[in-house]
């Protein structure tokens, strides 16, 4: 099994989206694929929950806007606006919630995408079983609740036909039998997702998508001088994305090092590259 991710950046726009079914089925089917909120649309959803009107139409615009182009069908545009609408007054007072739209409606389009495209999955949502100890937006992980909520979905990661599986990054909920409270995994959340879907399902590799080959000595788009690694230790990774900010968070190699799970940084634009490999 693989779990591949693909962040905001890769789904920034119409034209990136479409790249994605072709991307997905160079892969076999057992395959869990991570995606982010399209673009920028966590700091859109954050300027609008810090003001004052809390102006929701802007949201809506954005994906009516994305599914037309896409031309899904009108019954997937009416099941999607509702979905926002739904989110929108459930979540209203709630920061995490609110931000989590992203994730949860940008999958859902995302869904009706693939299928158009013949491409069968099973959608999930990631904060049945990511868990947190805390309700704030940018949470720490409850490890054990996290296994005990996997075993409550062990019949769906462990039967072939559920597979692919597509779901969020970014987003769990906090370990409450009672009640269902959003939280959120922080900025560069979709990574620590997929590594953590990675780590509690024993994967065989994490592939992060991004819009640079891999892990440089330096900003590519800053200096031309910047050497790609190829090839990376843990270690030597962690060393590296703690002393120079690079395309992954250090806390997600740690995880995913934990069992020895290879990591690999690809270009969404630029697949046939070989990229980075930290194992």
């Amino acid at each position: 099994m693989k779990v591949l991710k693909f962040g905001g950046g890769c789904l920034k726009d119409v034209k990136q989206i479409k790249k994605l079914p072709s991307i997905l089925k160079e892969y076999d089917n057992d395959i869990i694929i991570v995606v982010s909120a399209f673009g920028k649309l966590t700091n859109l959803l954050d300027e609008i929950y810090s003001s004052k009107n809390r102006n929701f139409d802007l949201v809506l615009s954005f994906f009516k806007d994305i599914m037309l182009r896409l031309k899904l069908s009108d019954q997937s545009i009416k099941i999607v606006i509702k979905n926002c609408l739904d989110l929108f007054s459930l979540y209203k007072f709630s920061h995490p919630g609110f931000l989590s739209i992203g994730e949860l409606v940008s999958s859902q389009v995302l869904s009706f995408y693939l299928k158009k495209n013949n491409f069968n999955h099973t959608l999930f949502t990631a904060s049945k079983i990511i868990k947190t100890v805390d309700t704030s937006v940018n949470s720490t992980i409850n490890w054990q609740a996290t296994f005990n909520s996997l075993k409550n979905h062990k019949n769906l990661f462990s039967t072939s036909s559920s597979f692919p599986i597509l779901t969020q990054g970014f987003i769990s909920s906090l370990d409450n039998n009672q009640n269902f409270s959003p939280t959120c995994l922080g900025r560069e959340g979709s990574d620590y997702t997929a590594a953590v879907f990675g780590h509690i399902l024993n994967a065989n590799e994490v592939i992060l998508f991004k819009d640079v080959n891999g892990i440089y000595s330096a900003d590519p788009k800053k200096h031309s001088s910047a050497k790609l690694f190829l090839e990376l230790s843990y270690e030597s990774a962690f060393k590296i994305c703690n002393t120079i900010k690079t395309v992954v968070h250090p806390k997600t190699i740690k995880k995913l090092e934990e069992k020895r799970i290879p990591l690999v940084i690809k270009n969404f634009d630029n697949i046939s590259a070989v990229g980075t490999k930290i194992s």
